[in-house]
């Protein structure tokens, strides 16, 4: 069979450019795990100029304080910058940022719930491909392979109770039971439409229980929030006896009458807090510090629900995530459907009504909210 020249010439052009293509994705691809030591960079950090940005999501200005704590005395010559808000505004913020040209406004680390900010961003080649010390032994689903982001520590949203309202015999485990009368007036939720992860937690419960549930508790008349750190402080205070949409810690806290439980069959909430370094960072050897000590067995092994890590042992004697009925995974995938997840925010707005009260930052924690 004989060819044309022109077809030869398409065929070897064609052949040329795609190996020309898979050498650059290989290469692109391939990042060595860090090998320096936490003192090697830190060291580092400081020739850098001392100094390191931080933007993570939550709705407490001082929910990140526990391991931040940490780390500002582990490296005490570094000046630490943070802010904590909710992603929906701290993501934008960054978007300006970056769309301006304007480095200042940069952070070193972005570190937000909304996992799918994350997918979009290193699909855009935003981030930097870095893989910390201890990437390896992160759970596969909960990392970028090539080291855009990485999960930092397990978030759960599961039962939260105070002892001292509501009788151990009346304590809420699944679903069904925050139907229960005996609750009225005693528990406390956050607005689904104005949280992604409690948007996730109902719709998990209209899967299982179908929207007659969903009917059903709304008629129980919870008290409303904005924000997932109510519910924690006002059962903290005796205001209220139970939330399944808020976190604690695995472990009791001695003094404390309060106790954080799974659910003994329905499904429950969890994700990995995640975080990249953007290109345009300004400290990045502070950035690759803060995220190296994160994966460390010092703050792994002290972290407060499931650790990143697969090596690590969850606290209060409980498996690692997988051995639960909950899926980090799961999450990620439901919070990239953007278009289901829009339309049953506003499915739940018509059912319970329009969100009320000031944006979770701005609220005065020591006011019981009605």
């Amino acid at each position: 069979m004989k060819y044309s020249n022109t077809v030869i010439n398409i065929t070897l052009f064609l052949l040329m450019n795609l190996n020309m293509f898979s050498q650059k994705v290989k290469g692109s691809a391939y990042v060595e795990i860090e090998s320096k030591t936490l003192e090697q960079l830190y060291e580092e950090a400081i020739k850098e100029g001392g100094e390191f940005v931080l933007r993570a999501g939550g709705d407490k200005s001082d929910q990140i304080d526990y391991y931040l704590d940490m780390f500002k005395k582990r490296f005490p010559k570094l000046k630490v910058t943070h802010s904590v808000d909710v992603s929906i505004n701290h993501a934008p913020r960054y978007d300006n940022a970056r769309a301006a040209g304007g480095k200042q406004n940069i952070p070193d680390v972005i570190q937000f719930q909304t996992l799918h900010r994350f997918t979009y961003y290193t699909e855009q080649g935003f981030l930097d491909s870095y893989k910390p010390k201890n990437w390896d032994k992160v759970f596969p689903d909960y990392k970028d392979p090539h080291g855009h982001w990485t999960g930092l520590y397990g978030v759960t949203f599961s039962n939260y109770v105070n002892t001292d309202v509501i009788p151990k015999d009346k304590i809420p485990r699944d679903a069904l039971d925050y139907l229960d009368p005996a609750l009225k007036g005693k528990v406390i939720l956050t607005y689904p439409h104005d949280d992604d992860a409690v948007l996730y937690q109902f719709w998990n419960l209209k899967e299982m229980y179908g929207w007659e549930y969903l009917q059903k508790l709304v008629d129980t008349k919870p008290v409303w929030v904005r924000g997932t750190a109510m519910p924690y402080v006002a059962i903290n205070k005796g205001w209220y006896g139970a939330s399944f949409t808020t976190f604690w810690a695995f472990e009791p806290i001695p003094g404390m009458n309060t106790k954080f439980q799974f659910p003994k069959k329905d499904y429950f909430l969890t994700w990995f807090q995640a975080a990249g370094i953007p290109k345009e960072a300004k400290h990045k050897a502070a950035a690759k510090l803060y995220l190296n000590w994160m994966l460390s067995e010092e703050f792994q092994g002290k972290w407060l629900q499931f650790p990143v890590r697969r090596d690590v042992e969850a606290p209060a004697g409980y498996k690692n995530v997988h051995n639960h009925n909950t899926s980090p995974a799961d999450f990620h995938r439901w919070l990239l459907k953007r278009d289901i997840v829009e339309r049953f925010r506003m499915q739940m707005l018509h059912l319970i009504g329009p969100v009320k009260g000031p944006t979770p930052i701005d609220i005065d924690y020591n006011i019981k909210p009605e």
